[in-house]
């Protein structure tokens, strides 16, 4: 009786997740093997959202979703690439789920990651993770860009590369405070009541990136939100961005001055070319490498190149639908 209690208390419940995974054109050929490496190390569904795919694209991933009983299809409407935030609107008005949960195209498993976000998942009202590659400490935490985890004032805040909401909770406060996961740009579209809710440190030019906004708002009302590294998941960052025109405004150019912003061009040039060559040729050994100004991001570039070839190797030798 004493080991049969053990084995109970061992025994851990998998939490019913699904993470709506959104891909831009020209993306799905070569990051296909991310959403099978997604597969392969966790027990979850996954949604794939076309945005904005044209007719082929959108075949090829049906095709795939297909393969495997994990995978679903959604198409958003409009035949155009819309803003992220519009598109996670989108999703979260046809969820019916515990968990509203999303994550980018670009973020491999190299290993099981469920075990680490379940406990964070259930003693927070949203947990997040995945900071991009590119990200440096150089770079401010406290802030509303999309790398920001934390609010101006020390409010935690989450990010949106990889994250689970509850659904009930989400849609409670938007709906209570006339909010959307849409960016937030000038004090006139943020409602007159939530401005006053937000303190003067924490108002940042009133400049809020996909869902910083509701975040905040949720920080301020009292509910859980945590955003920890999950060391099984890489995020490159930045591929979809890369191959397809900004939709959600112009960015300005690059500064050839700035160290930070031309090794971050140059890493994300280089990850969409070495998964483009990985997805034709995934035995690809000898992909020239890359060389930039930041030792430690210098690093961090070739520790995740080595990964990737592995892994596209390990899953051009087995099959989707072999998956369980």
């Amino acid at each position: 009786m004493i080991i049969l209690s053990r084995l109970k208390q061992n025994i851990r419940k998998v939490l019913k997740l699904k993470f709506h995974v959104i891909y831009t054109p020209d993306t799905f050929s070569s990051l296909s093997v991310a959403i099978t490496s997604l597969l392969l190390h966790s027990p979850y569904e996954f949604v794939l959202v076309s945005n904005g795919l044209d007719d082929a694209e959108v075949k090829e991933m049906k095709a795939f979703v297909n393969r495997h009983h994990r995978l679903q299809f959604i198409d958003l409407p409009g035949g155009v690439t819309i803003p992220h935030g519009t598109a996670l609107n989108h999703l979260l008005s046809l969820s019916d789920d515990t968990y509203f949960c999303f994550a980018d195209s670009d973020i491999f498993a190299i290993s099981n990651f469920s075990a680490e976000i379940e406990p964070l998942i259930l003693k927070n009202d949203v947990f997040s993770s995945c900071r991009p590659l590119e990200w440096t400490t150089k770079e401010a935490k406290n802030g509303y860009r999309g790398h920001n985890w934390i609010a101006p004032s020390g409010l935690p805040l989450a990010m949106t590369y990889f994250a689970v909401y509850n659904r009930q909770k989400l849609c409670q406060i938007m709906q209570q405070h006339h909010l959307s996961l849409e960016r937030y740009m000038r004090r006139d579209q943020v409602p007159e009541p939530v401005q006053h809710m937000i303190k003067t440190k924490d108002q940042h030019n009133w400049k809020f990136n996909t869902a910083k906004l509701v975040n905040l708002i949720q920080a301020v009302s009292g509910m859980y939100l945590q955003h920890q590294e999950v060391p099984s998941l890489l995020h490159l960052g930045g591929i979809s961005r890369f191959s397809t025109h900004n939709i959600e405004g112009t960015r300005n150019p690059i500064n050839k001055n700035n160290p930070v912003a031309v090794d971050r061009l140059a890493s994300r040039h280089y990850f969409y070319h070495l998964l483009k060559t990985l997805a034709a040729t995934p035995h690809t050994s000898n992909f020239p490498p890359l060389e930039v100004a930041d030792p430690k991001f210098n690093k961090k570039i070739i520790e995740a190149s080595h990964e990737l070839q592995k892994l596209y190797q390990k899953v051009s030798e087995l099959k989707v639908e072999d998956i369980s």
